[in-house]
């Protein structure tokens, strides 16, 4: 029986686990092709004394020192980051590849809802991310942004998936350790990213409501009050932290919020118009073709999460262009949701998989290029290290180095700062990258400077 079972497992979902293992392959060999960068180099440093991070003991030091005094109140994905900068990078590497695996499984899982397995689907949720997420080389493959960044998507995908199999008609969390282990989650994942854990939580929250309107029952349903609670009590210890408040513009009036919110939601609408065009058109086939409303909701909800993780950005004192990813990641699995919904009906399915076959051919040339600008970066980077090894080797602590650039948003060091220059005010990354490299002094050489 086990072995019929087994067999059965593979024959339905070979195609799934070997995308998967494709899949793997890739996003190891970007990780392997992106070097630490920026904001990597300063937290290998324990924060309260300065010295190198070589124990877990010393992340809890570093990480009171950072919630109270610099960055932010974000402590889980910050002990990550700390963690992982503790070992190898090929362990990091390793993570990293297998979490994206899982992220895009957990988009596919989701939103497939007992549909057969589609090869064409589960390329197409990888090349979406590909095509239309800004600074893509920061938010999958960075070591602080993928932390930050995709890491919290998948750990969102796992809240959500909580609520929306509730909102189908299916409870997951029907004993009492589950519901427990559940509410611990939710308490980390709460205190994990600013925009994140508050549109989908907040969103769990709200499918939840929708439940027990349908079902008329609050009594059956409450039990799923305590996870929300849990993470807006994580959410809290985020927003009260003492270096948190930085994050927030001052002074902030109705007529500066009014601008911000036209400012932030032109970007947003420039960032991501196919999507948001392909997005409404397989809407309105859906609802024009009356399919499943709990189905066409679900698609409504990651919508809502977009527009929300968006609209928070309102209050931010400063906007690096990964801050409207999150926004964009929530509006692309709503794509893929309603793809998903069209394959289930015999005369739509077509729509469905010619969408994939637009979005795999139209990412072809994109895929050559930024693999191509990865690769790129981690040979420069590669020359540098031996550069700053014969420098050390030979006695010589004071090194200039040139400039890393990358020509797409596939690499890490797109708008990332790599060095400054000899004479710059500002001692950030120059001295982390120098004291990780056991320098005196590292600095750019900028090529048109030289020449004169």
């Amino acid at each position: 029986g086990k072995t019929f079972m087994n067999k059965n497992f593979f024959r339905q979902y070979n195609k799934l686990i070997l995308g998967s293992i494709i899949l793997f392959f890739t996003a190891l060999l970007f990780n392997h092709w992106t070097p630490y960068a920026a904001d990597d180099y300063s937290y290998m440093f324990n924060l309260s004394d300065g010295s190198r991070m070589t124990s877990i003991g010393q992340i809890f030091s570093s990480l009171a020192v950072h919630y109270t005094k610099y960055g932010n109140g974000r402590l889980v994905s910050h002990f990550f980051v700390m963690l992982f900068l503790i070992g190898s990078k090929w362990i990091f590497n390793l993570v990293n590849a297998f979490l994206f695996v899982l992220l895009i499984l957990s988009i596919y899982h989701l939103t497939s809802h007992k549909k057969a397995c589609s090869l064409l689907l589960f390329f197409a949720i990888p090349t979406l991310l590909w095509l239309y997420m800004p600074a893509y080389g920061q938010i999958f493959l960075w070591l602080d942004g993928s932390i930050n960044y995709m890491w919290g998507y998948l750990f969102a995908l796992l809240f959500l998936s909580v609520y929306i199999t509730l909102l189908r008609g299916k409870s997951l969390l029907n004993q009492t350790w589950k519901l427990i282990l559940f509410c611990v989650f939710t308490f980390l994942f709460g205190n994990y990213s600013e925009n994140v854990s508050f549109s989908v939580i907040f969103t769990g929250f709200l499918l939840l409501c929708i439940t027990m309107y349908r079902q008329k029952s609050i009594r059956k349903f409450f039990i799923y009050i305590f996870p929300i609670a849990c993470g807006a009590l994580g959410y809290l210890i985020l927003l009260l932290s003492p270096s948190g408040s930085a994050k927030f513009s001052e002074n902030l009036s109705l007529s500066l919020l009014f601008k911000n919110a036209i400012e932030i939601f032109t970007e947003y609408y420039n960032a991501c118009r196919i999507p948001l065009i392909l997005f409404f058109v397989l809407l309105g086939i859906a609802i024009y073709h009356k399919l499943n409303k709990t189905e066409i909701l679900i698609a409504l909800s990651f919508f809502f999460i977009s527009v929300i993780s968006s609209g928070m950005l309102m209050i931010a004192s400063y906007l690096p262009e990964r801050s409207l990813a999150n926004g964009i990641v929530f509006l692309l699995i709503g794509i893929v949701q309603l793809l998903q919904l069209l394959r289930g009906h015999v005369r739509l399915e077509c729509i469905s998989l010619c969408v994939c076959i637009y979005l795999l051919v139209s990412s072809l040339m994109s895929y050559w290029e930024g693999s191509y600008d990865i690769y790129r970066v981690h040979k420069e980077q590669a020359v540098r290290d031996a550069a700053i090894e014969n420098s050390v080797n030979s006695g010589n602590m004071t090194i200039g180095v040139p400039i890393i650039t990358s020509t797409t948003k596939y690499s890490c060091k797109y708008g990332l700062l790599d060095l400054n220059g000899k004479d710059a005010k500002d001692p950030f990354p120059n001295v982390y990258i120098a004291k990780y490299y056991g320098l005196d002094q590292i600095y750019v050489i900028y090529p048109d400077l030289d020449n004169e």
